[in-house]
C-alpha cells in the first residue's frame, strides 16, 4: 500500500479508543479481530469506521460521530434497538453465524431479519461514504457486512474496496439453505480483492459461487454477470511479541493468584474462549470427566481452568450454552471433587492479553477444540506464551489453525473419548517432545503475523 493511500478499516463494531493505544491495550480483552486488525491501525493510521456498540430507543442518527486518537481516527455511529434486535442479534447472530459455522439447525430463517440486515449495511455505507476521501483503499471485515461493498458502490465509489472473511465458509449445499444466497455471493463480487482464512475454506465459497451464479474462475479470479473479484488465502495471526513479554517475579502468577497449584507434579489443562456454542466447551468438560473416570489417578493432581468472557448474552443460545456449561460444572466438581481439590476452576469474565499470557505460560496442556473455528488465535496466543518448558496444544482439526499448526495434539472434538485420550496422552508428554513440537509450531506463528497478513492483503488489494 502506498503511503499516500488512506487505509479505511470497516467493521461492524469498533473497539473502544483505549484498545488502540499502544501503551493501553495490553490491559484490555480483546477480540481476534480487533487484536489483529489493530496492529494495521497502530502501523499505518487511517480512519476505522463501525457501530458504537450503542442503542438508543428513538431512531438513531446516520451522522457518524468522529474521534482523533492521533494517527488513528475511530468513527462510530448508534443503532436503534430494534435495529440491533434485528440486525445483529437477529441475523447477524441468529442466522448467519450457525450457517457460516457449518450448524444447520441451529440457523433462523425469517425475512424480516434479511431486510433489517440489507437497511443497516445501506446505513453504514451511506455514513461511510460522506467520510471517504479519493485515494481510499477500504478494507471491510466480516459476515456483518457482506453487502457493504455492494452499497458502496451504487453510492458510487469507485476507489479499492476489500472484504475478509473472519469465520469458517460451509460447503455450498450447507450455504444453499438461505433463501438469500445467490444475492449474498452477488454482493462479494463487488470487492476488488475478497480474503478468506483457508485453502478449504476458499474452496468451500468458489463451489457456493459456481452454484448459485453459474461464473467461471480462472487465475484466483470469479466473474458472473458482468461482475468480477479476485480471491485469496490470507491466515491471520497474532504479534507474538505481546505474549513474549518476561512476566515480574515480584508478582504472583494468576494461577497463584486463583490459589492453583503450580507445583510441578500437579497438571494444569487450560481453556480460553467466548461461551459460544461454536467453541466445543460442553464437549471439552465431557472429555475432562471422561479423563477422570478412565484414569483416576490424576485426581486429585490435574486442574482445569475455563475461562469463558461473556457473549451475545442477550441472543437466547447463547443463554443455553451459559446454562449448560453451568450445570456441567457442577455436575463434574460434584461429581469428583475432594478435600482441598476441585477439579474445574472456571471463571466467567474476560482478562487482559499480559495476564493471558501468563496463563498460558503456567498451563501444562491448552485446550483449543472447537467444533468450527474460522482461525483461532488463542491457539497461536498459547504457542507464543511457551516458555522452555512448553505447554501442550491440543486443538481441534476443525479449527483454521490446525492448517499450520500440524504439530498439535490435533483432535475431533465430537469425539468424546479420542479427545480424553488426547489430553492424557498430552498430561505425560516428555519434555523432549513438547520442545519440538513448540518449535515447530512456533516457526509456524511467527510467519503467519497480523503484520503480514495486514501487509500481504492491502498490498494485493493496491495491485489488484
Amino acid at each position: 500500500m502506498r503511503s499516500n493511500n488512506r487505509l479505511v478499516v470497516v467493521s461492524n463494531r469498533v473497539p473502544p479508543s483505549e484498545a488502540i493505544s499502544p501503551e493501553r491495550s495490553r490491559d484490555m480483552p480483546v477480540g481476534g479481530l480487533v487484536s489483529a486488525v489493530k496492529v494495521a491501525m497502530q502501523q499505518k493510521g487511517g480512519l476505522w469506521f463501525g457501530w458504537s456498540g450503542g442503542s438508543t430507543q428513538r431512531r438513531s442518527s446516520d451522522q457518524p460521530e468522529v474521534k482523533d486518537l492521533g494517527g488513528v481516527k475511530l468513527a462510530t455511529i448508534d443503532l436503534s434497538e430494534d435495529e440491533v434486535s434485528l440486525f445483529y442479534t437477529g441475523y447477524a447472530n441468529r442466522t448467519l453465524w450457525p450457517l457460516l459455522h457449518f450448524l444447520p439447525s441451529r440457523v433462523i430463517i425469517r425475512r424480516d431479519l434479511y431486510r433489517a440486515y440489507r437497511r443497516i449495511n445501506r446505513k453504514f455505507a451511506e455514513a461511510l461514504c460522506a467520510l471517504l476521501e479519493p485515494g481510499d483503499i477500504v478494507w471491510v471485515h466480516d459476515f456483518h457486512l457482506f453487502h457493504l461493498g455492494q452499497e458502496l458502490r451504487r453510492l458510487g465509489w469507485e476507489g479499492k474496496l476489500g472484504f475478509f472473511l473472519h469465520v469458517p465458509f460451509p460447503s455450498a449445499d450447507i450455504f444453499s439453505i438461505l433463501p438469500w444466497a445467490g444475492d449474498t455471493l452477488k454482493s462479494l463480487l463487488s470487492y476488488d480483492l475478497v480474503g478468506v482464512q483457508t485453502e478449504r475454506y476458499l474452496r468451500n465459497l468458489i463451489d457456493s459461487l459456481d452454484t448459485e451464479l453459474d461464473g467461471t474462475y480462472t487465475d484466483g479470479v470469479f466473474t458472473a454477470e458482468g461482475l468480477s473479484a479476485k480471491f485469496g488465502v490470507y491466515e491471520i495471526g497474532i504479534e507474538p511479541s505481546i505474549f513474549q513479554q518476561a512476566p515480574d517475579d515480584r508478582v504472583r502468577s494468576p494461577m497463584e493468584k486463583l490459589s492453583i497449584s503450580t507445583a510441578p507434579d500437579h497438571k494444569i489443562i487450560l481453556g480460553v474462549d467466548r461461551l459460544d456454542y461454536t467453541k466445543g466447551i460442553p464437549q471439552r468438560l465431557r472429555a475432562l470427566e471422561r479423563l477422570l473416570e478412565l484414569h483416576s489417578a490424576f485426581r486429585g493432581r490435574v486442574t482445569y481452568v475455563q475461562i469463558s468472557s461473556p457473549s451475545r448474552t442477550r441472543v437466547p443460545e447463547y443463554i443455553q450454552e451459559k446454562e449448560q456449561v453451568d450445570r456441567l460444572v457442577g455436575h463434574i466438581n460434584g461429581r469428583f471433587s475432594e478435600a482441598g481439590w476441585v477439579p474445574i476452576r472456571y471463571l466467567y469474565r474476560s482478562f487482559p492479553q499480559h495476564e493471558l499470557a501468563e496463563l498460558y505460560r503456567d498451563a501444562d496442556v491448552g485446550m483449543v477444540t472447537p467444533l468450527r473455528d474460522g482461525m483461532n488465535l488463542v491457539a497461536k496466543e498459547f504457542v507464543a506464551a511457551q516458555r522452555d518448558d512448553p505447554g501442550v496444544l491440543v486443538l481441534s482439526r476443525f479449527s483454521g489453525a490446525a492448517s499450520s499448526l500440524v504439530d498439535a495434539v490435533i483432535v475431533n472434538p465430537y469425539d468424546i473419548d479420542g479427545t480424553a485420550e488426547a489430553m492424557y496422552r498430552a498430561l505425560r508428554m516428555g519434555l523432549s517432545e513438547r520442545k519440538r513440537r513448540c518449535s515447530a509450531m512456533m516457526d509456524a506463528v511467527n510467519k503467519h503475523t497480523a503484520t503480514s497478513w495486514s501487509e500481504a492483503f492491502t498490498r494485493d488489494l493496491s495491485e489488484t
